[in-house]
C-alpha cells in the first residue's frame, strides 16, 4: 500500500494519537472491584457504553455510570472513576509532530469512537486545532461497530473512498474500512507508523 491518490488522512484517537486510555482505565477499574479485564470491559465497553447509546452520544455520561453502578450492583458513585481512563488519554508528541507534518499535503482527520471525554481533553492538551475534518461516534450517533460510520467520511468531504487513508490499531476497523474502499493502516506501535510514512515520502 502507498499514499498514491490519498488526498485525507483520518487517525484514531485511543491506540494510535493516545496510548488505548480506555482500555488502561478498565484495568484498573477491573483491579478496584476484583474482576477480569475481559468483565469489566464487556460491562463499560459494552452494556453501558454501546448499550445506552452513550458511545454514540445518545445517553448521558451521568448515564453511563449509573448504569456500571447498577451492573456492579454497588451504590458507590463512580463518576470519580473516569480520571481512570482520562488520565491514560495524553496525545502521543511524536504522533502529534506527524499529523502537523502531514497537515501540509493532506487533509487530516479523526475518525474514532470517543465521547464528550475528547473536548475534556482537547482542553488540557490543545491538539484538536490539528484536525480539519472529525468523524466522532459521540458526534454522529453511530461507532465503529455501525457500518454506516464508516461511510461518514466520504460522504461529508465528498471525497471518493480511495482518496483517505485510516490508521487505526484495531486490525478489524482497517478490514471494514477497506471493505468501504477506503485505505488503511495498522497501527502497532508509534515507531512502525513513522516509518511508514517516512518510507512513502512524507
Amino acid at each position: 500500500m502507498n499514499l498514491n491518490g490519498v488526498k485525507m488522512i483520518i487517525f484514531d484517537y485511543g491506540g494510535v494519537l493516545a496510548p488505548e486510555g480506555f482500555q488502561l482505565g478498565i484495568l484498573k477499574m477491573a483491579q478496584k472491584f476484583n474482576m477480569s479485564f475481559s468483565e469489566m470491559y464487556d460491562i463499560a465497553g459494552y452494556k453501558a457504553g454501546i448499550g445506552t447509546g452513550y458511545t454514540a452520544g445518545k445517553a448521558s455520561e451521568n448515564k453511563y455510570w449509573q448504569t456500571i453502578s447498577n451492573l456492579l450492583n454497588t451504590d458507590e458513585d463512580l463518576m470519580p472513576c473516569r480520571n481512570l481512563i482520562l488520565d491514560n488519554f495524553q496525545p502521543r508528541e511524536d504522533m502529534i509532530k506527524l499529523v502537523k507534518g502531514l497537515s501540509e499535503k493532506y487533509k487530516i482527520g479523526l475518525f474514532s469512537d470517543q465521547t464528550n471525554w475528547l473536548y475534556e481533553l482537547d482542553e488540557k492538551y490543545d491538539f484538536l486545532k490539528y484536525f480539519s475534518y472529525k468523524c466522532i461516534s459521540f458526534e454522529k450517533g453511530l461507532t465503529k461497530h455501525d457500518a454506516g460510520f464508516y461511510r461518514i467520511p466520504y460522504e461529508e468531504t465528498g471525497l471518493r473512498p480511495e482518496e483517505i487513508l485510516l490508521v487505526d490499531d484495531k486490525p478489524r476497523v482497517a478490514g471494514i474500512t477497506r471493505k468501504h474502499g477506503m485505505k488503511a493502516f495498522v497501527f502497532t506501535t508509534v515507531k512502525s507508523c513513522l516509518e511508514f510514512f517516512k518510507t512513502n515520502g512524507n
